[in-house]
């Protein structure tokens, strides 16, 4: 089986978005460090908050959502 997902908690969220040189906001949503009225943006250009983040990308920072039409999609991208 090829392994390819990992399950985050809200700790290890912010502990991954820490490395990325992200922080979350007051309204919950995910946001540059150095600029944190900057929210990032998934592939569709909503604003993310930290409930609904399921992860990040290889080799980008296009943020991925944690529902279904999200995971779909980025399922497809392994095949």
């Amino acid at each position: 089986m090829d392994e390819r997902f990992i399950v985050f908690d809200e700790q290890s969220k912010k502990a991954l978005l820490e490395i990325m040189k992200k922080s979350v906001d007051s309204e919950g949503f995910i946001v540059e460090n150095d600029n944190p009225t900057e929210r990032v943006l998934t592939k569709e250009g909503e604003e993310i908050k930290l409930e609904e983040f399921a992860g990040v990308r290889k080799g980008s920072e296009i943020f991925i959502k944690n529902d279904i039409n999200s995971i779909l999609e980025l399922a497809e991208t392994f095949e």
